[in-house]
């Protein structure tokens, strides 16, 4: 039965994101003058993000894409944690869990992720939701209290 849910969960992420755009070469990263930043967006500059392997993938964090860097690349992370479940999957939910504190550190990160997720299509928003939900169904081993799937599910993507 997970094999065929996984497949089927492989198949919804790529047709999801089939048609995304990639983003100008110099909108990969959020900060050109983070390091952490302009590294991933040297290893991703005019790669589609099907080609990116997974050691670029645990190398090279979501955190550190533009919002079109994230909406782009997002599939990759998807489908690489699904082959990862020990390294890129508590941190690609990770970056799919909104903050809950009322800290203004929490709100402008918030504001943040909110603007990247909030530019998905209503398809890649439930492809994401159905990867989180696998990800709880399956993979809850893998996950801290802060990086559990049904924080980011309850938080946000439950309702796509």
């Amino acid at each position: 039965m997970e094999t065929v849910r996984l497949d089927a969960l492989r198949s919804q992420i790529e047709s999801a994101f089939d048609h995304a755009h990639p983003p100008a070469e110099d909108r990969i990263g959020y900060n050109p003058d983070d390091w952490e930043s302009a590294e991933l967006s040297q290893a991703f500059k005019g790669r589609h993000w099907k080609d990116l392997s997974l050691a670029e993938l645990q190398y090279h964090s979501i955190s550190f894409t533009s919002s079109e860097g994230f909406r782009y690349y997002l599939p990759a992370y998807l489908m690489g944690a699904l082959a990862d479940y020990g390294n890129l999957m508590p941190h690609t939910v990770y970056g799919l869990t909104l903050p809950e504190g009322t800290s203004s550190q929490d709100e402008k990160l918030r504001h943040w992720q909110l603007e990247r997720f909030d530019g998905l299509s209503s398809a890649q928003k439930h492809a994401v939701r159905c990867f989180l939900e696998y990800a709880r169904d399956e993979a809850s081993s893998y996950f801290t209290q802060g990086q559990a799937p049904s924080l980011a599910l309850a938080r946000y993507w439950g309702r796509f």
